[in-house]
């Protein structure tokens, strides 16, 4: 029989596998972690333009090699389909189901030059307030440029977002 020590000191052991596990535990959701991380990323990229300029733009790619690999690592399939095209069609619906965003789809200016456009992002309303994101790229963004660049096989334009209080607007395109 246990002890009330015992009882009052006791254990429960909980997996975590998703995002609303971590919820139930720890009381964050995923809008809060989502909200910390876009912070972390906009304050990281506004402090490299602040003290480097545009020299800061030399981390953008190493940043996105980082990206493919550790969703390769992770098993997380972004890139489905044989064209840029079919992939940032698949990536618009994966993104959109999300439900972290209404709209998230790629208009097409020529070969291999699309702008991502980003409506009704969770994220939008407060973090342009907080950060004044200017001269950064949406975190959205730096994964698309990411999937772009695997699929594609080159390196992309370092560009800006262009923020709304509703979404973002980015250029993807190769150098």
């Amino acid at each position: 029989m246990k002890s009330r020590r015992d009882c009052l000191f006791e254990v429960v052991e909980m997996e975590i596998t998703t995002v609303s596990d971590v919820e139930t535990r720890r009381g964050l959701t995923e809008l809060d972690v989502g909200t910390l991380f876009h912070c972390i990323l906009f304050a990281y990229q506004k402090a490299l333009k602040d003290i480097l300029g545009t020299g800061s733009a030399v981390f953008v790619h190493p940043v996105l090699k980082t990206v493919t690999r550790m969703s390769e690592r992770q098993g997380i399939n972004l890139i489905r389909g044989e064209t840029i095209d079919e992939v940032f069609d698949n990536l618009s619906r994966l993104i959109e189901e999300t439900g972290f965003l209404k709209e998230f789809r790629f208009e097409k200016l020529g070969p291999e030059k699309y702008v991502l456009h980003l409506d009704g992002c969770v994220w939008a309303s407060h973090i342009p307030e907080e950060l004044k994101p200017k001269d950064v790229t949406c975190p959205f963004a730096l994964l698309a440029m990411s999937i772009f660049e695997k699929v594609l096989n080159g390196r992309v334009r370092v560009a800006d977002s262009e923020y709304f209080k509703t979404g973002t607007r980015t250029r993807i395109e190769l150098l």
